[in-house]
């Protein structure tokens, strides 16, 4: 079995397709499972996580309990520790 030009041709527009159903699925089964979805990726990868994300998965997809990022796990100061109990 060997690869042509075709077949690399073929697995990329499956690819692609299967993306972009996933991408129009997601507008169908709403925020939280896509929020839960990009959670899963970013355990699974060990991917840093932000503020923002942390915000957009706790406020807006209704996550119970995202993963946070590391200056709200362990906070540095007075003012990180207020900070911290604010954004919770």
């Amino acid at each position: 079995m060997e690869f042509t030009f075709q077949m690399v041709q073929q697995v990329l527009l499956y690819v692609a397709t299967y993306l972009l159903g996933m991408a129009f699925a997601g507008s169908f089964l709403g925020r939280r499972w896509m929020g839960t979805v990009d959670v899963f990726l970013h355990r699974t990868f060990k991917l840093e996580v932000t503020i923002g994300k942390y915000l957009y998965w706790k406020h807006f997809c209704c996550i119970p309990n995202p993963p946070k990022p590391k200056n709200l796990r362990r906070p540095a100061g007075l003012a990180g520790m207020l900070f911290t109990r604010f954004i919770e």
